[in-house]
């Protein structure tokens, strides 16, 4: 079965919404038991996002960590910059411009659009529409 893949299309000019969205997301999705994988362009957005979460609500943890194979303590959430796949994880969080070549592995794809992406984005919609995912798009205005 394939995955359902969610599009998050962001309607605004700041930066970070995209990674305060997945860090949402991500919150979301621990809260109802799934191990999640967010897939990120670089180490320093990787980095980033790690402290981001840390940060993200003083009233919870949220358990995570950088993905570095194959030494990663799995913890629940893990942030990811390569192309290794991440096994155990159930929900891929998308915040790069491409399709992860892994993307089949897992049961829910989130996918971030920002305002800076969106032709990538239309890219990765026809991708997964061609290959007869079940498509959902979500307008956001932050």
């Amino acid at each position: 079965m394939l995955p359902p893949v969610d599009f998050y299309i962001l309607h605004s000019r700041v930066w970070q919404a995209k990674e305060h969205l997945a860090c949402q997301l991500a919150d979301k999705a621990w809260h109802q038991n799934y191990r999640i994988y967010i897939h990120t362009d670089s180490i320093t957005t990787a980095q980033r996002l790690d402290v981001n979460l840390w940060a993200f609500n003083a009233e919870s943890f949220l358990p995570h960590d950088i993905f570095h194979p194959p030494n990663s303590l799995q913890t629940p959430i893990q942030i990811g910059y390569s192309s290794q796949k991440c096994e155990n994880a159930n929900v891929l969080i998308n915040l790069t411009e491409s399709v992860p070549p892994f993307f089949e592995q897992f049961e829910r794809i989130a996918d971030i659009v920002g305002d800076t992406g969106r032709e990538a984005g239309r890219n990765r919609y026809r991708f997964y529409r061609d290959r007869n995912h079940v498509l959902r798009v979500h307008q956001l205005n932050r």
